[in-house]
């Protein structure tokens, strides 16, 4: 149940990545703004590749997990309006 929960996280922050990231692409430009969210989402993917066990670092793995889980979501609903 919890590994359900963790990869539906990231839905609940897409429509606020929207919502930041449509902003910033009325201020700054889409490009830009599909550039960093780009960036976003390959930083957050390679970092949970990356990410230690919890027999390495603890409690500190889950939730460094739903962090990056955090920021995918966030990044996906940014791209979603750049790149369309």
């Amino acid at each position: 149940m919890v590994a359900w929960a963790s990869l539906g996280i990231s839905f609940l922050f897409r429509p606020l990545g929207a919502i930041v990231a449509g902003h910033i692409g009325d201020k700054y430009g889409r490009k830009i703004t599909l550039v960093l969210t780009l960036f976003g989402m390959g930083a957050a993917t390679t970092l949970i590749g990356l990410l230690p066990t919890y027999e390495q670092i603890g409690i500190a793995a889950p939730i460094i997990l739903i962090c990056l889980r955090i920021l995918q979501g966030f990044s996906a609903g940014g791209e979603w309006g750049g790149a369309a």
